[in-house]
């Protein structure tokens, strides 16, 4: 009886289809569908790739750069793979700026000045369609040129050496990258806060790069679903207030 119950369930799970199911993989809703969701964004704003831009920052060792690279590229694999999304995978470009000379010690702020320019004429060079009559295409609200992948030696190090290799992702939280946010600027440099008294503890964190407000314009991402879950999610204007914790901490779900 055991048995027959076991099979009947397996058989059940084995033809489940989940509601308003993806047309890649039935067993996923098209609202948890990464692959999905990114195709329906990139879409949106008329563009033809997406993906992050990745700054490296750190030149101590060409192997544990390898090595990094492979586990960015296997989990990003992985996650598409869960959706059946290899045409997804097959839009996105990997832009990856490594050069020693120009970035090697590179700060948040002169990367996110770098990126700036960067996003300003890349969206032409890569989105604009070849039609003549081709409306001009912007940036939209894709996350490419909205924010960037930093990876400097402490990101390095926690993917490389703190974290397991994939695809164990049992301490997954261990791994990160930074992930900068283009437009942010300090408060009191921002028009929107010009003439207004600031919170009376708006300052009282602890310094990251001299910063001491909550928000530094840039967060620390897991690996494992930077390129995937977060990239869609940043396409949401709200997406990164919502996910946003403070350095150290690393952004997810009850990490600590």
């Amino acid at each position: 009886m055991k048995n027959a119950t076991m099979d009947a369930f397996a058989e059940k799970m084995r033809n489940f289809v989940a509601p308003n199911p993806s047309p890649r993989n039935p067993r996923v809703s098209r609202e948890s569908s990464h692959a999905d969701l990114i195709e329906e964004g990139y879409q949106a704003d008329g563009h033809k790739t997406w993906g992050y831009v990745i700054y490296r920052t750190t030149y101590e060792s060409d192997a544990d750069w390898a090595d990094f690279m492979g586990r960015l590229r296997w989990w990003t694999t992985d996650a598409m793979d869960l959706f059946n999304g290899q045409d997804v995978l097959d839009r996105m470009t990997w832009t990856v700026f490594d050069d020693r000379e120009r970035f090697d010690g590179a700060d948040t702020a002169a990367i996110r000045r770098h990126f700036r320019a960067w996003a300003e004429t890349a969206v032409q060079i890569e989105q604009q369609s070849d039609a003549v009559d081709a409306p001009p295409v912007s940036q939209g609200r894709s996350p490419r040129y909205r924010y960037c992948i930093q990876v400097d030696a402490d990101a390095l190090n926690s993917c490389v050496h703190e974290g397991p290799p994939p695809p164990d992702c049992r301490h997954e939280q261990a791994c990160w990258v930074k992930v900068i946010d283009k437009n942010w600027i300090p408060r009191h440099e921002n028009p929107i806060f010009a003439g207004k008294q600031p919170h009376p503890h708006a300052y009282d964190y602890e310094p990251i790069n001299g910063v001491t407000e909550e928000h530094i314009g840039w967060l620390k991402s897991p690996l494992s679903a930077v390129m995937t879950e977060y990239y869609h999610l940043f396409r949401d204007p709200n997406g990164w207030m919502i996910v946003y914790r403070r350095p150290p901490k690393v952004v997810g779900y009850g990490w600590d």
